[in-house]
């Protein structure tokens, strides 16, 4: 079911109002009612769309995180090099809405979702391994831990302003990433 160019409008206003006030302090401070104020429109417009405002958030990280699936399958046969540059560029042209969804306050949630979907991610394209468990053990925390510091990595970029070329980073990330896992290949693990 398509949905009404009116309530898509008026969906983005909320959204982008709350983004607004995101930026500027935790959601556990965001009142409906401040939302709404900025947004220049009643509670019950707000209430016909949204439950509260973490529900809103709940909804634009959703969102985000569809498209990013999207994106991912639409370039698996690209490589690593070049679906990570694209994911970078992707965060650097969506800069305004990840910075305001990656900010202390929110503990940098929808970054580590991200992490969280990448990791299925590399999951379901790397394929089922041996089914000894210990073997399941290492592969499941060796992706946790290039996941979990490949967004780290990712984080300061954002957070330093991501000074540096989306291509630069995605090769450091690429180069830690192969750097541990010849690692653990020589360890026989």
């Amino acid at each position: 079911m398509k949905t009404d160019a009116r309530v898509r409008y008026t969906c983005k206003v909320i959204q982008d109002a709350f983004l607004d006030i995101l930026k500027e302090k935790p959601i556990s401070r965001i009142t409906v009612k401040e939302v709404c104020d900025k947004a220049e429109i009643n509670r019950g417009t707000f209430y016909k769309h949204y439950q509260d405002c973490y529900d809103l958030l709940d909804k634009i990280e959703e969102e985000g995180l569809r498209e990013f699936e999207k994106m991912l399958a639409s370039i698996e046969a690209a490589g690593a090099q070049a679906a990570l540059t694209a994911i970078l560029n992707t965060l650097r042209d969506n800069s305004t809405l990840i910075q305001a969804l990656n900010t202390p306050a929110s503990g940098q949630r929808f970054i580590q979702r991200l992490s969280g979907r990448c990791f299925l991610y590399m999951e379901q394209w790397l394929g089922p391994v041996q089914k000894d468990d210990r073997s399941m053990v290492r592969r499941d925390a060796g992706f946790a831990f290039l996941a979990g510091g490949s967004s780290s990595v990712i984080q300061r970029w954002l957070r330093d302003g991501m000074r540096e070329p989306p291509e630069e980073i995605a090769a450091l990330i690429i180069d830690f990433c192969e750097g541990i896992a010849a690692k653990f290949a020589m360890r026989g693990v």
